[in-house]
């Protein structure tokens, strides 16, 4: 798998894309690939996008996505060929006090998560029972969304391994790469959960869960929301 990446902000420089990029793709090496038991994807910073195989998935970098209510900061999906594409929005995070490659919330962490989701459950289709009668997505990174952790100095995503979906899992699991979840399809105070219960698609916000960053889980093509459409066909 290649997931090509591409700069169309004109916020962001092609240097600290470059510099994110290569974070990213250490991180999905080293970290993503093993715990998930995937095969490592490569990721690739392109400054010309016409360089790019016609075979590879990509990830665009932009100041805002169109037809949104304050920008979504990200998602990624699939088109009718069966390719993988997602962008990553620039200006809502530097607008909201984020910065572009450290901190929590920052553009850099913005696309490990685009990444790694793209990495684990690059059809935005599959979900988990939670043996109590409900089913949770399979989005790796927004139980713990933030903090989040440094790659060679590049703040990158925290993501949840499979034994936060397995509602048998010991205590002893590791549920999330930083070790700071203690029990299956929980969530940190710097997380959220899209999950269907009762028949009903729900949400959970963290306690420090952004305010600008709700805002920006209703617009068209937020990925929250399709989940939770998917999450009435499925009842």
């Amino acid at each position: 798998m290649l997931i090509a990446i591409l700069n169309q902000s004109t916020l962001i420089s092609d240097t600290d894309v470059a510099t994110m990029t290569e974070a990213v793709a250490t991180q999905v090496q080293l970290d993503a690939a093993p715990l998930w038991d995937r095969a490592p994807a490569a990721v690739v910073f392109y400054t010309d996008p016409t360089a790019v195989p016609p075979t590879a998935h990509g990830i665009a970098i932009v100041n805002t996505i169109q037809d949104q209510p304050h920008g979504v900061l990200g998602f990624h999906t699939e088109d009718q060929g069966g390719k993988q594409w997602g962008v990553v929005s620039a200006k809502p995070v530097l607008d909201n006090g984020g910065q572009v490659t450290i901190g929590d919330w920052s553009v850099s962490s913005a696309l490990s998560h685009e990444v790694v989701e793209m990495l684990v459950d690059p059809n935005c289709n599959l979900w988990a029972n939670d043996g109590k009668g409900s089913a949770y997505t399979l989005e790796v990174c927004d139980p713990v969304e933030s903090p989040s952790y440094t790659v060679n100095g590049v703040s990158v995503s925290n993501f949840v391994t499979p034994s936060w979906f397995d509602s048998s899992a010991p205590a002893a699991a590791q549920f999330d790469k930083l070790g700071q979840l203690k029990s299956p399809f929980s969530i940190l105070k710097g997380g959220y959960v899209v999950y269907e219960s009762a028949g009903a698609p729900q949400q959970e916000f963290g306690g420090e869960f952004p305010d600008w960053r709700k805002e920006m889980k209703t617009g068209p093509l937020a990925r929250t929301r399709r989940r939770l459409i998917q999450a009435s066909y499925r009842t």
